[in-house]
């Protein structure tokens, strides 16, 4: 899966360009399947993909059009598809996009993993070993995408955050 180390992204969004021009051949934020939460308040960028969580609500679908795959990625069957967003607005942290017709999950673009290549500062990696992660927390979020990405990303960047208050830097 890819993991974004919260301490080294600067929001750029060059996962985004990556990712979008990779599946669509355009730059365009809303085709991308990753995406970044910019906590301008707190001082946080994180860019968010499919976590792969354990509890996979996305898969709460009425026409079973998803599925999971290989290495846990969700799987989408085009054709049950029926567009109606449920797998969008039961992701608890707004990681599942939406374009026309068809939801957008990280599908690690075939194996190039655009976004990881692109990223400057080396926050994002993709870790092979595949691991659900638990986000039970997060399950009753409720709001659009971008304020679950926010919610999630601010409760991930407090540790930090409390190591900034206690005079901690992020080079040392």
């Amino acid at each position: 899966m890819i993991h974004c180390d919260l301490v080294l992204c600067v929001g750029c969004t060059m996962c985004e360009v990556a990712c979008s021009s990779f599946h669509f051949g355009a730059v365009s934020p809303g085709l991308s399947r990753i995406r970044v939460a910019k906590l301008e308040d707190k001082g946080i960028d994180m860019a968010i993909a499919c976590l792969s969580c354990a509890e996979k609500p996305c898969l709460d679908c009425p026409t079973d059009a998803l599925c999971v795959g290989e290495n846990g990625l969700i799987c989408l069957d085009e054709g049950l598809c029926i567009a109606c967003l449920a797998c969008v607005e039961n992701c608890p942290v707004g990681a599942v996009g939406f374009d026309e017709n068809e939801p957008l999950f990280c599908d690690l673009c075939d194996g190039a993993t655009s976004c990881v290549t692109a990223c400057p500062s080396g926050a994002l990696t993709f870790r092979e070993e595949h691991r659900e992660v638990p986000l039970e927390a997060f399950m009753t979020s409720s709001g659009r995408p971008n304020q679950k990405r926010a919610l999630y990303v601010g409760v991930q960047a407090e540790p930090i955050r409390e190591g900034w208050k206690n005079g901690a830097r992020i080079d040392s």
